[in-house]
């Protein structure tokens, strides 16, 4: 038998049984969440407009964009810390917590105006406003995602992305059927952050002075010195660690989404709809597989297990390969059918279609950033991750703009092409790099070791 198919044996250790469960629970919330964000898009492209869109699309991304950084500033370095330092981080990263959230709100209140002036419309002002409430929420639950993540709780996890997912579509549908425009998808954002809220919160409270049990973690954040490793829960420790993690994330957020803001810059609103539209329905259930595999395999890396880190990652690489690739694959197949079917004729008379197979297609290869990316934090190497996602994002700028004299489909084929060469070469040069250096400390070993 071929070896390439003998990996699913060794993938039955139980780290790994672990790490499929976690994907489940949070791969398949995903997918049932976003079978009813299907319904709800459908209605959605046929009620809206592609100037909508493009509102909707600059509303969001700046949202995206500005919320990414908070997301893993603390919770990165709590999640490697020992059991006693945790408990003893929770007071310092709660007031990092407020005081980037609150950073953030007033952030995207001051984009709302800049917005407003440079595209002459007033229609971004209050919608990003109510929005950038939704900031100030997230500081009263991110302690308990935290603890959450640490303990492996990935049912949980799941269950909040779930609910979060059909609340919003829901909600989104009825409103857009009553006629409240691009309300009818600013809002739900807003309400379900509170549904987040009480499922991390529900039966989870915070440790206060015996520590919890957890899974055997891996000692605490990187430490030279032992008077370091006293100090380890700091608000200085905890920052030093969070804010490469922040800087890789929003710089990997922005590379995700820069493709937005340069087709609105250089082709306009509506044409940043018809993308908009096309990048959502064709990689929508994709990236939301490949984003629950980033959030459960940070956590599975940094659990100590018989495997090391290196094989943990190949074979949960060759995991999410196997799982993402056939979806992709048939989503293309199917696109020139099911796309005018399901969304409507003037998508199609528009020119999503080409656009649509190009950006489905992009998905082959995502995984492999996403999971390149959490082995390097894992390993404490978030600088090497942060310098990665810069050259990536300019390069894959440089391609759009140039591709931006040709039309939206030239920019989709451009996207396409940078992600096949820039992902998998990565991904095969952190390999080798990986190899050599573990080659060479064998060597280095006494014959007699």
């Amino acid at each position: 038998m071929p070896k390439f198919f003998k990996w699913p044996i060794s993938f039955q250790s139980r780290s790994h049984n672990i790490l499929g469960k976690s994907l489940f629970w949070l791969g398949s919330a995903q997918i049932m969440g976003r079978v009813v964000r299907l319904m709800s898009s459908i209605i959605i492209a046929r009620l809206l407009t592609p100037e909508n869109f493009g509102q909707i699309a600059i509303i969001l991304t700046s949202f995206e964009l500005i919320c990414t950084p908070l997301r893993r500033l603390t919770t990165a370095a709590l999640i490697k810390l020992s059991e006693t330092d945790f408990i003893k981080a929770l007071p310092n990263a709660n007031k990092i917590n407020w005081a980037s959230s609150i950073t953030a709100f007033l952030v995207m209140s001051l984009l709302s105006f800049l917005l407003a002036y440079y595209y002459q419309s007033n229609h971004f002002i209050l919608p990003m406003l109510l929005m950038a409430i939704s900031y100030l929420i997230l500081p009263f639950g991110m302690l308990h995602v935290a603890l959450n993540l640490r303990q492996n709780r990935m049912r949980i996890v799941g269950r909040a992305v779930l609910w979060q997912t059909v609340i919003d579509g829901l909600l989104t549908t009825i409103l857009a059927l009553i006629g409240l425009g691009i309300w009818a998808i600013i809002i739900p954002k807003v309400i379900v952050t509170f549904v987040w809220l009480w499922i991390h919160r529900y039966q989870n409270p915070l440790p206060s002075q015996t520590p919890i049990h957890t899974p055997n973690l891996s000692p605490a954040l990187p430490v030279t010195h032992k008077t370091e490793q006293k100090t380890a829960y700091s608000t200085k420790a905890i920052l030093k660690f969070g804010i490469p993690v922040g800087l890789s994330d929003i710089t990997l957020a922005f590379r995700q989404n820069v493709d937005y803001l340069l087709v609105g810059y250089f082709l306009g609103v509506e044409a940043l709809g018809i993308y908009f539209f096309a990048f959502n329905a064709s990689l929508g259930i994709s990236l939301g597989i490949i984003q629950s595999y980033g959030t459960a395999l940070y956590s599975h890396l940094c659990q100590p297990s018989q495997e090391t880190l290196q094989q943990k990652f190949r074979l949960s690489l060759k995991f999410i390969m196997m799982l993402t690739v056939p979806i992709i694959v048939l989503q293309t197949s199917l696109a020139p059918w099911y796309l005018p079917l399901v969304y409507g004729e003037k998508w199609l008379t528009a020119g999503a279609l080409p656009i649509f197979i190009m950006l489905c297609l992009s998905g082959l290869v995502r995984p492999l950033g996403e999971a390149v990316s959490q082995f390097l934090l894992s390993n404490n190497q978030a600088p090497l991750n942060l310098k990665a996602n810069i050259v990536l994002t300019l390069l894959l700028v440089v391609c759009i703009s140039v591709a931006s004299l040709w039309g939206l489909q030239a920019i989709a084929l451009a996207s396409l092409i940078c992600y096949f060469i820039t992902l998998p070469s990565f991904t095969y040069f952190l390999i080798r790099q990986q190899d050599k250096k573990i080659s060479k400390m064998g060597k280095e070993l006494p014959n007699d070791a």
